[in-house]
Formats: C-alpha cells, sequence, structure tokens
C-alpha cells in the first residue's frame, strides 16, 4: 500500500484532526502542492485512513446475526402465545371459582380446558421456548434453525385446538387425542434434541446446570408417554405423578439448570456438594415418578413426592449459602436467609417465594397421597407447585432474562414488587381455600378475592415487563413487524 506524501494532499477544512492510532494533529488550511514546507506540518507522519462507516461485517458474522435474529424473533412469538393461553386459562380458573362458589351455573368445558390451558399451553411453551433459545448462548453457539421453530409453535397451538374439538365431538374424542398426544411427542424429541445442542453433554466433566438442562429434556418426553399412558388406562389423565414429572421434573429443572448458568460466581465447595445431592436425588426422582406412574402403583405416589422434596430441599439450601471462610483448619460458614439482607434483589426474593410454594405444594400431594380422600389437597398442591413456585419464578427472573435475548434492552434495575404481592397474596388465599375443602369447609370469599388477586397480579405483571420489553427507541425497539 503507497502512503500519501505531502505535496499531494491538500488540506481543505478550515480545521481538520486526524486521528490515526495514538496519533492526533490539528492543522489550518493549507496548499501543499507547491512544494512549501510548512514547519506546521513538517513533521507529519501519514497513515493510511480506515473508514470505519463503510466497514463491513465478514459474511459469517453477518449470517450469525441474522440467525440470532430470527431466533429472538420466534422467541417473541413463543412469549406472546404462551401469555395468551396462561391469560385465558386463568379467566377460565376464575369462572370455575364463581362456579365452585356457586354463584353461577356449570361450566364444563372450561373445567375441562383449564389445565392443558395453563400446563402446556403456558408453562411448556413459555419455558421451552425460552430454553431453546437462551441455552445455546451458554456455549456462544446460535443453531441455525431457520423457521422450523414456527412449524413447533403451530405444533402446541394446534394441540390446544384438537383439545378443544375433542370436548366439542365426543364421538371424536379418541381420534383428536391421539393426535395432540403426537404434536407432544414430536415437540418433546425437538426439544430434547435442541437441548442436548445447546449443552456439553459430552465433556468428560459435566456441568451441573447442563445435567439439570438435559433432564428436563427427558422429563419432558417421559411425560408425553404418561399422558398416553394416561389417557388409556386411568380416569384422569392430570394425575399427581403426571403433574411432579411435568411442573418438577421438567419446569423445575429447567430453572434449577437456569439458575446455576446465570449465578455470578462459581459455587463453593458446600454448595457444590448440594447441588451434586440435589442432582442426584432429580435422576432418581423422574424414574421413580415414571415407573409408578406407568405401573400404575398409585398407593406408592407419596415415594416420588419424598423424592423430590429432597431435590428442591438441597438446592434450596445451596443457594442460601451465601459464604463459606476458612480459619486454619476451621471452616465457619453463614447461612443467610434472602430476607435478612438490607438491599433485596427482586429475584432473589422471588426465588426465596417460590421455595416455601414447592415445599408446600409438595407436601399438600404427599399429604394427598396417604389419604386420597382429601381430593382438594391435590388441587392445591398443583396450585402451589404452578402457580406459586413456578408463577413466582417466573417473575422474578423474566425482567432479567427476557430484555435482552428479546430486544437487546438491559436487564431491569428498578423493579416494582406490586403484581408480585398480588399475585402471591392471592395464591395464599385460593391454596388456604382448597386446602380447608379438603376437610368440607368452604369459604367462598377466599376463593374468589384469591382469584381475582391472581388476575390482577398476572395483567399487571404483563402489561409493565410488556412496557419495558417494547419500549421504543431508535436502537432497542423490537415488534412483530420489524424485519429483521
Amino acid at each position: 500500500m503507497r502512503f500519501p506524501t505531502e505535496k499531494n494532499i491538500c488540506i481543505t477544512l478550515s480545521t481538520v484532526r486526524i486521528v490515526t492510532g495514538k496519533t492526533k494533529i490539528l492543522g489550518k488550511r493549507k496548499d501543499l502542492s507547491s512544494g512549501k514546507k510548512s514547519q506546521k506540518f513538517s513533521r507529519i507522519r501519514y497513515y493510511p485512513v480506515v473508514d470505519n462507516s463503510r466497514e463491513r461485517k465478514p459474511p459469517r458474522e453477518s449470517n450469525i446475526n441474522n440467525i440470532y435474529l430470527l431466533r429472538r424473533k420466534v422467541l417473541l412469538y413463543y412469549v406472546t402465545f404462551a401469555t395468551i393461553f396462561a391469560t385465558v386459562g386463568t379467566i377460565i380458573g376464575l369462572i370455575e371459582l364463581f362456579v365452585f362458589s356457586g354463584y353461577i351455573g356449570q361450566f364444563h368445558f372450561g373445567f375441562f380446558d383449564h389445565p392443558y390451558l395453563q400446563i402446556y399451553g403456558f408453562l411448556v411453551l413459555f419455558v421451552s421456548g425460552v430454553a431453546v433459545v437462551l441455552v445455546p448462548t451458554f456455549r456462544g453457539h446460535t443453531p441455525d434453525t431457520g423457521y422450523v421453530d414456527y412449524i413447533f409453535l403451530l405444533l402446541m397451538v394446534l394441540f390446544q385446538v384438537f383439545i378443544i374439538a375433542a370436548v366439542l365431538i365426543p364421538s371424536l374424542e379418541r381420534i383428536f387425542l391421539y393426535t395432540a398426544f403426537a404434536f407432544i411427542v414430536v415437540y418433546s424429541i425437538r426439544y430434547n434434541f435442541l437441548v442436548w445442542e445447546g449443552t456439553n453433554v459430552g465433556a468428560r466433566k459435566i456441568d451441573l446446570g447442563d445435567f439439570f438442562l438435559v433432564l428436563s429434556g427427558a422429563a419432558l418426553l417421559l411425560s408425553s408417554i404418561v399422558f398416553l399412558n394416561n389417557f388409556l388406562f386411568s380416569t384422569d389423565i392430570f394425575t399427581l405423578p403426571m403433574i411432579y414429572i411435568l411442573l418438577v421434573g421438567f419446569v423445575g429443572s429447567v430453572i434449577i439448570g437456569v439458575m446455576i448458568k446465570t449465578s455470578p460466581s462459581s459455587p463453593s465447595k458446600l454448595r457444590h456438594s448440594l447441588i451434586q445431592v440435589s442432582m442426584v436425588f432429580a435422576l432418581i426422582s423422574v424414574l421413580a415418578d415414571f415407573f409408578i406412574s406407568i405401573f400404575g402403583l398409585v398407593s406408592y405416589d407419596y415415594i416420588a413426592g419424598i423424592l423430590f422434596l429432597i431435590e428442591v430441599g438441597c438446592f434450596a439450601l445451596a443457594q442460601l449459602v451465601l459464604a463459606i471462610k476458612s480459619q486454619g483448619s476451621e471452616e465457619k460458614i453463614k447461612l443467610r436467609s434472602a430476607f435478612s439482607m438490607k438491599i433485596i434483589s427482586f429475584s432473589r426474593l422471588s426465588a426465596a417465594i417460590s421455595y416455601f410454594w414447592i415445599t408446600a405444594g409438595i407436601l399438600f400431594g404427599i399429604a394427598y397421597s396417604l389419604d386420597i380422600n382429601l381430593y382438594y389437597f391435590k388441587i392445591a398442591s398443583i396450585h402451589s407447585i404452578g402457580l406459586g413456585f413456578i408463577g413466582s419464578t417466573i417473575m422474578g427472573y423474566a425482567p432479567l432474562l427476557l430484555p435482552g435475548i428479546i430486544s437487546e434492552r438491559a436487564p431491569r434495575v428498578r423493579i416494582n414488587p406490586t403484581s408480585l404481592y398480588l399475585f402471591n397474596i392471592g395464591t395464599i388465599l385460593m391454596v388456604s381455600a382448597f386446602a380447608m375443602a379438603a376437610y368440607a369447609v368452604q369459604v367462598s370469599v377466599l376463593f374468589i378475592s384469591g382469584g381475582i388477586l391472581i388476575v390482577v397480579g398476572i395483567i399487571w405483571y404483563i402489561v409493565d415487563i410488556h412496557l419495558y420489553i417494547f419500549h421504543k427507541t431508535e436502537r432497542e425497539s423490537v415488534s412483530f413487524s420489524d424485519n429483521w
């Protein structure tokens, strides 16, 4: 490359700044073509100037960015449909509470579709959608799936359509439910493929977070088999083992895996040991729950509950171990509750609340397993885990994760916890009402007030996070119509 000389350079600006590396030179208008050298410019060293504004990204880097943007938009659709299903399912559940309290007539259709909308329409769709986009980023990997993810989103939407069709057309119920089962199996296989691709499963030293993420895929696939088994041989599809394997085995494993992967520091020796114990019991719990369900060992449901409780307890304890200090040969272990901190983060608050709810939910489930006459303990268990545990966790971590992976905005610094408080107060009232109903004590005001507070909390939260993620600025805007 030929460097320019003083004779063929004419500085035409009244004041010009040449910045090349560490060299900064100011000069005034001067025509150097006459050959007269100015003392001011006699020591100038000229370098080639690179126009960064015209520099193009390498084709490979540009292609990776396009793939990532496409997957972000796919996630946007997943979250949107999951939110719609959750809203509809929650409203139907509220109507059912009015029916149960005797304020309005029967509403059998909504009661049948309510668990499908909440569990498959919201929890499975939302959690799997976030996982398949977030998990590969832990390895710096962005799989080129093209528009295939839209097809699998369509499968989950069609699943809900076929469930409704099975209710409306009883003569074709088996055909519709078999088709819905096929959709879930295909979707589960796809989820497993993406999770395996996004984790370091083949490494010699297994990563604890990767283990839980892979286990979540196995639990989702096994739950689809339990779904078919319950349809063929049980009067209730959503049996307690089915609830455990979906809400704790699948969703709970994703939550634990993401918590471990997004931890700002490596766990201490004690925390690492507790998480390893949790990992072992997680695997045993999923397998035991699956076999109990497949072989119809209803009287042993409590075993799966106890195993899941040990798993969650060990992980919750590991999350509360904040510091280990060594002095000589002695180790002083400081255990501090999240509530004892003066400045508490929103996510840690929601995590602490979620540990309480999953413990309560599993205990309700164990009590129901020991005495099946306490039917409403089962309902209390489902809502404790589904609303209290998973709902509180999503409320705590969505503001940290969603802004970055959907709109490239920074995680929220200030969170208004009002929606979380309303949601949990409503859940407490509802679960308490179900627990009392197990002993034939019906308090209608608890059902109605709890349901209304839950709906208000969810809507408040959706609007709040929507306004933040979709807040329009020049560089941070995101919408369905954007040409990414």
